[in-house]
């Protein structure tokens, strides 16, 4: 079988699962990655042979793919920020959004010296490619699955990248971790979809990437940005950066967690002045405290007994 032919295969295989668009991009990357092809190679290799070894692992590929499994995982390996990450179901496939991320934080931090630390850190694509760019920074990384964890130490090795993981729970006691300093940077690409939205989610993501990095409660969808926020004013320098990749739709309610350390506190003044008189407006500036406590849960409702309150005074 010759490439081209092949490459009708694989469309034909696929049809039902992929666009067009998608086909073609899918049947490029999967045979220049077997037949270790260029571009430029590819195109002009429409009529090169396919070897029957290689034909075999390519039918295998597309039974893989029929399957709903990421081209990543079969091809055991993607690009990234420049870096080839190796990829395994122990981790979630870098995507091209967290490569802005990367981006967001070579741009804004311009130290010639840092320490910089990712939480969960799944493959390490995150503290590799930054390390990559910055060799000077000292770049931790920490996640709870010892199996992401062993292939983000592969990454690292294969690259030949300085960056240490260590295997931490985010939602543990915080008091309990063993960091001596301080760390200029903390970066994070955490778990944040809830677990309703699984429902109209793709296969080849539902089915195949790890859950546990994924999803949170639908009951405590801010659960790991709480944590890091934690983790920031345990371990993060006084005039330190934080980056942190969010939920497409993000929420009043995480708009002001994020914020939290810039917001002001509730203004209050007491129902009793110093000379023992109730003020006046007493209810009204109990309401608008209530009003002005941003904090992530909805204000009480004004009830009849305030109502009635307001308008006798």
């Amino acid at each position: 079988m010759i490439l081209s032919e092949f490459r009708s295969f694989v469309k034909n295989s696929l049809q039902q699962i992929y666009s067009s668009n998608e086909l073609d991009q899918l049947a490029k990357s999967l045979l220049m990655s077997r037949l270790k092809m260029d571009s430029t190679t590819y195109l002009l290799s429409s009529e090169t042979k396919v070897s029957d070894e290689i034909l075999v692992q390519l039918r295998d590929d597309v039974d893989r793919l029929f399957r709903h499994e990421p081209l990543q995982y079969v091809l055991g390996c993607t690009s990234f920020y420049g870096l080839e990450i190796q990829c395994s179901p122990a981790a979630l496939i870098p995507r091209p959004e967290t490569e802005e991320l990367v981006d967001w934080v070579l741009s804004e931090v311009q130290l010639p010296s840092c320490a910089l630390i990712d939480l969960g850190t799944g493959t390490g694509c995150v503290p590799l490619a930054i390390k990559a760019e910055r060799p000077s920074w000292v770049v931790s990384a920490i996640d709870v699955s010892q199996e992401a964890l062993a292939l983000a130490r592969s990454n690292g090795f294969k690259l030949n990248l300085d960056v240490h993981f260590e295997e931490v729970d985010l939602l543990q006691d915080l008091s309990v971790l063993s960091f001596k300093d301080t760390f200029n940077v903390v970066v994070s690409n955490p778990p944040y979809i809830p677990h309703t939205e699984s429902l109209s989610m793709l296969p080849n993501v539902l089915n195949h990437e790890p859950h546990l990095a994924l999803f949170v409660p639908d009951t405590d969808p801010l659960l790991f940005y709480r944590r890091i926020v934690a983790f920031c004013e345990q371990y993060l320098s006084i005039d330190g950066y934080v980056f942190v990749e969010i939920h497409e739709e993000l929420s009043p309610e995480k708009k002001w967690l994020l914020t939290s350390h810039e917001q002001s506190g509730p203004l209050e003044l007491p129902e009793i002045d110093k000379s023992g008189v109730r003020r006046p407006s007493a209810i009204r500036n109990k309401l608008r405290s209530r009003m002005s406590q941003a904090n992530a849960e909805v204000a009480p409702k004004v009830t009849g007994k305030d109502l009635n309150e307001i308008e006798h005074h």
